[in-house]
């Protein structure tokens, strides 16, 4: 038995997975989501695999949780196999530097609050630990980052929560960037997409759609050419599930993320109406995206470990307490996030959306000191 770590947020990607009849339905038999929060209140943790997903999106509570049951898990041997070792893994800021060290990256990350002096220009800023992108264009100069900084503050932003990143020109001599990705699930590196646009930030809305990007992108996903690099990235990163994005640099790949609860379904909803190229493009890659989810299922099934009973969990009533607290003030503050971005998709209040943010700011009573 699979079974699957997740936050309550974000465990509607795997769920949906699970629950599909041309993807994952044939793993639901093997595979439990399990929430963060269940495991808190577990009286006996099952034995078989484990794989902890989400890390950068714990508290603090809930990250003494994971590791508490890695470490009684860790204890049974051969009967349990754990992925994403919460002890081990290592987080964007931390991932990144690393690998700047290592001589992987040519550009550098730096927290928000302690930008040197040297930083190569441009940079952008982004959350440390979510995946939504670019909370700015290219920032070419001291005087915009520190304007590009203050507008978010402004905003209601914490600098804690945010990284500085140096860019990294990886067009070609057309202006076209590529992001490539690719899926490790437990040591099968397994390549999902291409993406290619003129936008530096690529991203699906940005994509360029015709017949020479789907060439590319099927000769990616058959040939594979960055596995071992791949492969080297995950054990830089100690992550053993997960999506990895990244470039290439004058022909070095870059490292941009590993996300270790990547969307796993076949894209937008299939319902939406799309641009007919973008019709037309899904038609030409199909064969890449079958391939893919084929391989994703046997790579799931070859890491099952067979569950022979369970151990006791231990979890001290006190870090239970807090966890229930915790989620408690959590799903009190998402309740207010969604207002506020119900407020952000009006036109018509936007003006009003900060004072609207300042106005409820007490209520929210410092989401970081309530969730960290």
């Amino acid at each position: 038995m699979i079974h699957f770590v997740v936050t309550d947020k974000g465990s509607w990607s795997i769920r949906a997975y699970l629950a599909d009849d041309g993807d994952g339905s044939a793993l639901a038999d093997r595979m439990r989501v399990v929430l963060y929060r269940s495991v808190a209140h577990m009286q006996r943790l099952p034995l078989g695999t484990w794989v902890f997903t989400e890390l950068d999106q714990l508290d603090a509570p809930r990250r003494e949780l994971a590791t508490l049951v890695a470490e009684r898990l860790e204890a049974q041997g051969s009967r349990v196999r754990i992925l994403n070792d919460p002890r081990q893994v290592l987080l964007r800021a931390d991932l990144l530097r690393t690998a700047h060290e290592a001589g992987v990256n040519e550009h550098r990350v730096f927290p928000a609050t302690e930008t040197p002096s040297e930083v190569r220009y441009p940079v952008f800023v982004r959350f440390a630990n979510q995946h939504i992108g670019n909370l700015t264009p290219l920032l070419d100069s001291p005087k915009s980052l520190a304007d590009g900084l203050g507008a978010l503050v402004a905003d209601g932003l914490s600098q804690r929560e945010l990284l500085v990143v140096e860019f990294a020109d990886t067009r070609d001599e057309y202006g076209i960037y590529r992001k490539y990705s690719a899926y490790n699930v437990g040591g099968s590196i397994i390549p999902k997409a291409l993406e290619q646009s003129r936008d530096w930030m690529v991203k699906w809305e940005h994509r360029v759609f015709d017949r020479q990007r789907a060439d590319e992108e099927l000769a990616y996903c058959e040939t594979n050419p960055h596995e071992e690099w791949i492969r080297e990235m995950f054990r830089l990163a100690r992550i053993d599930y997960g999506r990895i994005d990244y470039g290439v640099l004058r022909g070095k790949p870059q490292l941009w993320e590993i996300n270790t609860n990547p969307t796993i379904g076949r894209g937008p909803n299939p319902n939406k109406v799309r641009k007919p190229e973008v019709v037309e493009y899904k038609r030409m890659i199909a064969a890449a995206r079958a391939g893919f989810y084929e391989q994703f299922r046997d790579a799931w099934a070859a890491i099952d470990t067979p569950s022979d009973g369970a151990i006791d969990a231990k979890t001290p009533t006190a870090l239970i307490r807090t966890i229930d607290r915790t989620e408690k003030r959590r799903k009190r503050t998402e309740r207010v996030e969604s207002l506020l971005n119900v407020v952000a998709r009006q036109s018509w209040l936007r003006p009003m959306t900060r004072a609207v943010k300042n106005a409820l700011a007490p209520i929210l009573g410092g989401r970081e000191r309530a969730l960290r």
